[in-house]
């Protein structure tokens, strides 16, 4: 394959195995967690990353997983929505005093 990043969601994944697939436009592809970065969590489902893909055997697995930030519509209406939730809730704190 190509040493160029690819860009899936997470499909799945067993924290008990530590591995998982990134579901792609061409299939699903294998990651194990010691290709993902430690230092922001675990994977969650749906979530976004670029990959580069390496040969595993007769398979292909995932590596150098990154992290993308989602800029789809509905994660924006999300974002925004916690935002102004959180002004809310500081604004209501006010008034109780």
């Amino acid at each position: 394959m190509k040493d160029e990043f690819q860009q899936g969601k997470i499909k799945q994944y067993d924290p008990a195995k530590g591995f998982g697939f990134i579901g792609t436009m061409d299939g699903d592809i294998f990651f194990h967690i010691s290709d993902f970065p430690a230092a922001e969590g675990e994977p969650k489902r749906n979530e976004r990353v670029k990959f580069l893909v390496v040969e595993n055997g007769e398979k292909f697995k995932a590596v150098r997983i990154e992290r993308v930030e989602d800029t789809s519509a509905k994660a924006k209406k999300a974002k925004v929505s916690t935002h102004n939730k959180s002004i809310t809730t500081s604004l209501l704190s006010n008034f109780r005093r």
